[in-house]
């Protein structure tokens, strides 16, 4: 049955998340199936009472954080639905973890391609806030591989959305599953040509599953998500590259960056030479601060890159000397860089880069730091631009830094961390960032999503104009705007 607190003492995490926004709510309520939750639905929405909902709490930007209202939790819907191997599709329940997702998939050799960096968060938060990850650079974003959708709307009622339902010159034809027809014209919002996740998808000729795919659960709630599946590469060759001159390095990630992009068109099984599919950054603290753990990150290491190859056996001995041979000519290290091959191999990189947050976030708890960071990405022709641009102003404000991430992407985190007195300096810094992202045509947020703290840079990015277009159809949705508020406007 349906768990109901009332004692705010007994469900505080639940006012909170990775970001570390906290909210309020007068009662949390944990339903035990969908058709519970559906009912509780129902009954706030009829009763005017506003409600927001809760999934992993790993966003980092306050999307589950109530003001005020009831808080749902959808925790118990974490079941796999069908699994078809055949087809390579999956049905499941939103709070099923990607941990959970990669570990049924794994001994039937599938995988889900956009794997979101975070692996205790849920696929549901996940496409809410159409994530990414590393592979993101080959794959795209989790958009790419939901093939349907079931939602609650916020009055209660059921919409089922397949990928082929698409729109024909802005208009959006939907029938929920009382028989209500959902039929408006939308206004396209110049959205850059790049990995972008801020705001609604409206453009014309889209699949109106995009509409709520990143709508970060302002439009209705998912319960079930069917997603396409791949098939696990036969081999990975897994490269951590190490730099002494930081030219070299973006003039290497420029040239990997275009023969990949160039390669993924075809079935990675005839792809005999240089192809990565993920291209990782690490800066000089980054490097500075793994170092005590990793002794064998070279001394005068000032940058790092992560780089993976999907191959098949037959051109292992060509790609691997084809690799070799271009770092030599891209950094005096090349004799330190670190190889995987095999499994065990993989994951010490993956627990490299994985370390490198969890490092950050225990310096952040011991010295009482807060974190500010960026979530910019830049079309690649302008990448380099901002990133001297980064470095200039992180050195002209000296607040303590470290700068990983997406490169592959042009996307990378700059994570700032002020002391007290430095918060003022820290936002200056940021909104610096932030003019500079948008006068290069990048996006304010390339994979977390807005939420409730970053709903100026959304603003900054799409004027009033398309927010407005933005409110107009939560409000087709939500009426009474009940669900979620305060998520991105």
């Amino acid at each position: 049955n349906m768990i109901i607190k009332t004692d705010k003492a007994e469900f505080q995490s639940y006012l909170t998340d990775s970001s570390n926004l906290i909210g309020d709510a007068n009662i949390l309520y944990i339903p035990e199936n969908s058709h519970e939750l559906q009912e509780l639905i129902k009954e706030l929405y009829s009763n005017n009472e506003s409600f927001t909902i809760s999934a992993a709490g790993t966003g980092l930007t306050g999307g589950r954080v109530p003001f005020g209202g009831s808080v749902i939790s959808i925790e118990r819907l974490n079941q796999i639905i069908e699994f078809d191997k055949e087809y390579k599709t999956i049905t499941i329940q939103p709070a099923l973890t990607l941990y959970e997702l990669e570990d049924f998939l794994e001994p039937h050799n599938l995988f889900y391609p956009p794997n979101p960096t975070e692996r205790n968060s849920s696929i549901g938060g996940n496409i809410s806030n159409n994530s990414s990850g590393a592979r993101t650079f080959k794959y795209g974003f989790s958009r790419n591989y939901v093939e349907s959708l079931t939602i609650i709307l916020p009055d209660g009622d059921l919409l089922k959305i397949t990928r082929r339902d698409k729109t024909i010159n802005n208009k959006i034809n939907l029938v929920t599953e009382s028989g209500k027809k959902f039929a408006f014209h939308f206004k396209d919002i110049k959205m850059p040509e790049i990995k972008h996740s801020a705001g609604y998808y409206l453009k014309d000729g889209m699949d109106a599953i995009d509409l709520f795919i990143g709508s970060e659960g302002t439009l209705g709630i998912i319960i079930e998500i069917k997603l396409s599946l791949l098939e696990t590469p036969e081999n990975l060759l897994g490269l951590i590259v190490f730099f002494d001159d930081n030219k070299k390095m973006l003039e290497f990630v420029s040239h990997i960056r275009s023969i990949s992009l160039n390669s993924f068109s075809k079935d990675y099984k005839e792809i005999d030479s240089i192809s990565s599919r993920l291209i990782e950054y690490f800066d000089d603290n980054s490097l500075n601060i793994l170092r005590p753990k990793y002794p064998q990150v070279p001394e005068n290491a000032i940058g790092a890159i992560w780089l993976e190859q999907e191959y098949i056996l037959e051109f292992e001995d060509k790609i691997i000397s084809e690799w070799l041979e271009l770092i030599n000519n891209y950094t005096s290290l090349a004799d330190c860089t670190w190889t995987a091959m095999n499994s065990k191999e993989h994951e010490r990189l993956k627990e490299f880069r994985h370390s490198l947050p969890t490092l950050i976030f225990e310096i952040t708890v011991a010295e009482n730091h807060h974190k500010i960071a960026t979530d910019t990405a830049v079309p690649d022709e302008r990448f380099n631009e901002m990133y001297y641009f980064y470095k200039s102003e992180l050195e002209k404000f000296g607040i303590k830094n470290f700068v990983f991430g997406h490169i592959g992407n042009c996307h990378i985190h700059v994570n700032l961390f002020p002391k007290s007195d430095e918060f003022d300096k820290a936002n200056e810094l940021y909104l610096n960032c932030i003019n500079k992202t948008l006068e290069l045509g990048g996006t304010v947020s390339a994979e977390h999503g807005i939420g409730k703290i970053k709903k100026k840079y959304l603003k900054m990015m799409f004027h009033d104009s398309g927010i407005n277009e933005m409110k107009h159809i939560k409000k087709i949705f939500d009426h009474k705007n009940l669900l979620n508020q305060g998520n991105l406007f």
